[in-house]
């Protein structure tokens, strides 16, 4: 296990500015140098997608240099290849987060083995059939999936004070996907006949996510101090600082990267949150760490 140590939040923003976009890039590695080692001498890519920090965390289980997904894609070529190729992400409504979607269509991924670790918070329902059965209708086969029990941080339906206070043995769970990996074991389950059909009616009843106008779903309070760290942390680029203020618009991958890591608590959802004063950030993974992840 990786034990970062934790950055503040105002602390981060002393070593944010305009460096940042090349620390970013630095951070990859360039990609001339993607692989790193497994213990039984494997070259392996790692690529991963996160808001608060859940799924880094659970990628560095998996590679010392795991690679940003809204990083790799500025690239014009999207062509790798190892012994091992994994994709972390996190479950949104049973299924990867669209900007992970659009990389495993433009992507080609040249591996023997290739594997998938999706966290989630509550009830991973149907994410591993959904998610295989997409990746096989682009031509991917992955010979692993599985997925990894965190903090829930679905902001309008948890209260993250609450949700940080259980243990969710997510060391036990990483123990056992990464010994799984190492020895490139091949499992995908299977749900059942009842499992499948109680995962649509809930499924039914919430709605689709996406696509959707950031405008329609956040607002910025008056307490915004302009400190810049939403359009640090947005993969889509939608919040920019004005004259005015902070302004945001686009299609938003509503992953609430603005909201979980904004300071001064100053974004809100219109609708509502089950906790207003309540946010998250995964212990081990500072906010420095998510600026280089998404930073656009």
């Amino acid at each position: 296990m990786i034990d970062d140590k934790k950055m503040t939040q105002r602390g981060a923003l002393k070593y944010m500015g305009a460096s940042v976009a090349g620390m970013a890039l630095a951070s990859m590695g360039g990609l001339s140098c993607l692989t790193s080692c497994t213990e039984n001498g494997k070259k392996r890519i790692v690529f991963y997608f996160t808001a608060t920090g859940n799924s880094l965390y659970a990628a560095r289980q998996f590679s010392e240099t795991p690679l940003s997904i809204p990083q790799v894609m500025k690239e014009n070529e999207l062509v790798f290849e190892a012994d091992e190729i994994g994709l972390v992400f996190p479950d949104y409504r049973a299924m990867a987060p669209e900007i992970v979607k659009r990389f495993l269509q433009k992507a080609t991924l040249k591996a023997p083995y290739l594997f998938s670790i999706i966290t989630y918070g509550h009830w991973d329902c149907n994410i591993v059939e959904s998610w295989n059965k997409f990746a096989l209708q682009h031509g991917v086969h992955f010979n692993y999936i599985t997925t990894i029990l965190m903090v829930d941080n679905w902001l309008p339906v948890f209260d993250m004070n609450e949700e940080m206070k259980i243990d969710k043995q997510e060391n036990e769970q990483f123990r056992q996907a990464v010994t799984d990996v190492l020895k490139e074991k091949n499992h995908i389950p299977e749900l059942s006949e009842e499992e499948r059909k109680r995962c649509e009616e809930v499924l039914n009843r919430i709605p689709v996510l996406f696509p959707v106008n950031s405008e329609d779903i956040f607002e910025v309070k008056d307490n915004c101090i302009g400190c810049g760290v939403c359009t640090r942390v947005c993969p889509r680029k939608n919040y920019i600082l004005s004259g005015n203020g902070v302004k945001h618009s686009g299609d938003c991958e509503y992953c609430l990267a603005c909201i979980q890591n904004c300071p001064q608590k100053a974004i809100v959802l219109k609708n509502g949150e089950a906790n207003p004063n309540a946010r998250y950030q995964h212990p081990h993974i500072s906010l420095n760490d998510i600026v280089r992840s998404n930073i656009q």
